[in-house]
């Protein structure tokens, strides 16, 4: 029974608007066929006959607004409801540039000898791809046809070349006519008119693709361009994102130069692991002030996308991984072992290994906080994807550390030289093992 007084309040909302989107487009052909024909009264007639479009309109508005407090749409009829107000505010804007069209009538008739003509500029044309796409976009709306909506949508351009075009004319036209100066301005005040009466009927297409889709046109075909204004304004506007990702470039500058220093362990050139370590451990300390600045960056009263407790969980996962990269150097100066060529480069394999589970940290970074601030979906896709292969190179890294376990116990017997060098392996995976876990409280984060 709800369901069915619905229906019926639907359809007589539905008559109430064709029956004045009807009354806009005579209101509007009537408005440009008395300029065509220069008829005073019937411009007259136009003007007087807004009062019953604002009518409609308020009879739209309230109708409406009585389906939804009492029969509580939902889903496409709440569209349509929605839409209905929207596509009257719509049409009672075109009535509105009817009227000030058919105004423009007695100036132009009191100085007909005057008119535009002569100088080979015809509005009529404008005007009546103007009406088409008007009576396109109600024509959409009675039948719900949205490929029909797209093309009223399409073809506003058209009508905006139209406008461009007379415009640079009418001007022409004016500068080598003085006495038609008058008259020029009112016919530059009719072409804005009509560039207005196709947007607004392109505001009703897109009204029509919302209510059988839901989908906004406009909204996405802007959405690329502003989100990309969006990504590029949110480590200026939220600053707590820059400084994660200045942290992490910090880190990966830390652990970069990792392989050098283990290089210079393998050639028992002290001297030179020194000086890597040195630099190295000055790097780190530069990080860990940007880690305890952070909190510093956080005025209290900050809207943040996600709770401040999990931004501290991460950074202090990312800055495990620079810590890792510190006590392998530290582990390197306890001991001189001589490795044979094989394990040399198994062991440098898997550093490189792990260092490149935490290389995509800063563009992981860099789209998980486009998608926190602009709901960027595909931002929020392509950070998974980074995160997932994150995992996935810590697990291969994982793999062939057992893999390189396996082979120290066949080729070292000493017991110390053993525990040294697999406690060496286990400090290398911790790199991969933290940028996993970095990863992994970023996944959470925007999962939310």
């Amino acid at each position: 029974m709800v369901r069915i007084a619905l229906e019926k309040e639907l359809q007589v909302l539905k008559n109430v608007l064709l029956d004045m989107a009807k009354a806009v487009d005579e209101m509007v052909n009537g408005a440009i066929l008395a300029v065509e024909k220069l008829d005073p009264p019937l411009g007259e007639k136009i003007v007087k006959f807004d009062d019953e479009i604002d009518y409609y309109e308020h009879l739209v508005t309230k109708t409406a607004l009585e389906i939804i407090a009492l029969q509580q749409p939902v889903a496409k009829d709440l569209r349509f409801v929605i839409s209905a107000i929207s596509i009257a505010r719509n049409l009672e804007r075109l009535a509105d540039q009817g009227v000030n069209i058919a105004e423009r009538v007695p100036i132009l008739y009191k100085n007909k000898d005057l008119l535009i003509p002569k100088c080979k500029v015809n509005l009529f044309e404008m005007a009546k791809e103007a009406l088409y796409m008007v009576e396109s976009a109600i024509n959409a709306f009675v039948t719900e046809d949205t490929k029909k909506a797209y093309e009223v949508i399409a073809y506003d351009d058209i009508v905006d070349k139209f406008k461009d075009d007379y415009m640079e004319q009418v001007k022409e036209c004016m500068m080598h006519n003085v006495e038609s100066i008058e008259v020029g301005l009112e016919y530059i005040i009719i072409i804005q008119n009509l560039e207005r009466i196709a947007d607004l009927a392109t505001n009703i297409a897109e009204e029509v693709i919302f209510t059988v889709q839901g989908k906004m046109p406009k909204v996405e075909a802007k959405g690329v361009e502003f989100r990309e204004e969006l990504r590029g304004i949110v480590f200026r506007e939220v600053p707590v994102f820059e400084l994660l990702k200045k942290h992490a470039n910090l880190v990966l500058e830390c652990v970069e130069r990792l392989p050098l220093a283990l290089e210079a362990y393998f050639k028992g050139n002290k001297g030179h692991l020194e000086e890597i370590a040195k630099h190295i451990i000055e790097i780190e300390k530069e990080a860990d002030k940007l880690k305890r600045n952070i909190r510093g960056h956080l005025p209290k009263g900050l809207l943040l996308p996600v709770e401040k407790f999990e931004l501290f969980l991460y950074l202090k996962e990312q800055d495990a991984i620079v810590d890792a990269g510190e006590e392998l150097l530290y582990w390197l100066s306890f001991r001189d072992l001589s490795f044979d060529s094989y394990l040399r480069s198994q062991i440098m394999g898997l550093l490189n290994k792990s260092l490149e589970a935490v290389r995509p940290l800063v563009k992981m970074i860099e789209l998980s906080a486009s998608f926190l601030i602009t709901r960027d979906e595909d931002a929020r896709e392509n950070s998974k994807e980074i995160i997932r292969d994150i995992r996935y190179k810590q697990h291969l890294t994982e793999e062939f550390g057992y893999s390189l376990k396996k082979d120290i116990f066949k080729t070292i017997q000493e017991p110390i030289s053993l525990f040294y060098t697999l406690k060496l392996v286990d400090i290398i995976l911790g790199i991969s093992h933290h940028g996993e876990n970095a990863a992994d409280l970023m996944r959470a984060m925007i999962a939310k």
